[in-house]
């Protein structure tokens, strides 16, 4: 099938930032429907060139942009990695619905509408969904569970921030939120630092050598991922979600985001147990990125399966 893909750009819900976005557009006799695409924490829509050609050539008209902080919509280097001087958590989440409103626009207000996330993009999805957006289907991918220790991380980056300010880094921090990850793989190698991403060592290969990719989170960025973390799994989230949201999660057996499945679980349960129709699907032998995995083609079969279903 031929596709068309077209790079666009839409003002960003904080008034200073216009959003680079993707579209890929299958020429076809009926398009199936809208699917949008939240990427992660450090890294760019791009990423997702393969798996949106291949949502594209399944008939769906494909979208993603780069969020506040990350790829094209930084107007510069000094801005990778912050997200903005208040509230950059919910500005995130907003910028999901001024996209798909945009793209609806374009493409049609009456197709489907589908939405996934991936990492920090599925915290950003399952509150966009709850508040914002009210997608045909969700999809989930590589999330993380509840984190008891959110509320504490919160104010301990708070207060590092107050000394070193917003834009500062805290080697700490880091540690704290991601030191454990390469563990289970070997330990911090510092010319493959990047193990718990994949499997595949020429992926971990490009992604560490991507400037795109390899930009540090400012400390204001941290508390705001770790917000996005707690606001996903509260009690509240539960319970604000349509519960006639079709839900697919998605996540690699030997993910450190989800811990190693567990995680994943205790959502999957969580929306069970509040009344929401959900489906988990655990990759075996495969980590973090699961569309970069060994796992990738089946993952793609699955989200087709999953949409058509």
């Amino acid at each position: 099938m031929e596709i068309t893909v077209k790079e666009f750009r839409i003002p960003s819900c904080d008034s200073k930032h216009d959003l680079f976005g993707i579209a890929y557009i299958p020429h076809c006799e009926k398009i199936c429907g809208i699917f949008h695409v939240v990427h992660g924490m450090t890294e760019y829509i791009a990423r997702y060139d393969r798996f949106m050609g291949f949502m594209a050539e399944n008939g769906y008209v494909t979208v993603g942009y780069d969020h506040l902080g990350h790829g094209r919509t930084a107007n510069n280097e000094s801005e990778l990695g912050f997200i903005a001087h208040k509230r950059g958590w919910e500005l995130l989440v907003q910028d999901v619905k001024n996209f798909s409103d945009a793209v609806k626009k374009e493409y049609g207000e009456d197709l489907p509408y589908y939405l996934m996330g991936h990492s920090m993009g599925s915290f950003i999805v399952r509150l966009a969904a709850a508040g914002y957006v009210k997608p045909d289907k969700l999809i989930i991918m590589g999330t993380g569970g509840p984190n008891p220790t959110a509320s504490a991380g919160i104010m301990l980056v708070e207060i590092i921030k107050f000394f070193r300010g917003e834009k500062g880094y805290s080697d700490f921090i880091e540690s704290l939120a991601f030191g454990s990850y390469n563990k289970k793989f070997g330990g911090d190698d510092k010319n493959d630092p990047d193990k718990w991403l994949t499997t595949r060592k020429e992926i971990r290969s490009e992604y560490h050598g991507d400037k795109l990719c390899t930009f540090r989170f400012t400390l204001s960025a941290m508390a705001d991922l770790i917000r996005l973390n707690k606001y996903s799994n509260s009690k509240k989230w539960y319970k604000k979600l349509d519960k006639k949201i079709p839900i697919l999660l998605v996540s690699g057996e030997d993910d450190p985001v989800g811990d190693y499945g567990k995680g994943v679980k205790k959502v999957q349960n969580n929306l069970i147990n509040s009344g929401h129709a959900s489906k988990c699907v655990i990759y075996k032998g495969v980590r973090h990125e699961i569309l970069n995995d060994t796992s990738e083609e089946k993952v793609k079969k699955d989200i087709c399966d999953f949409l058509k279903s």
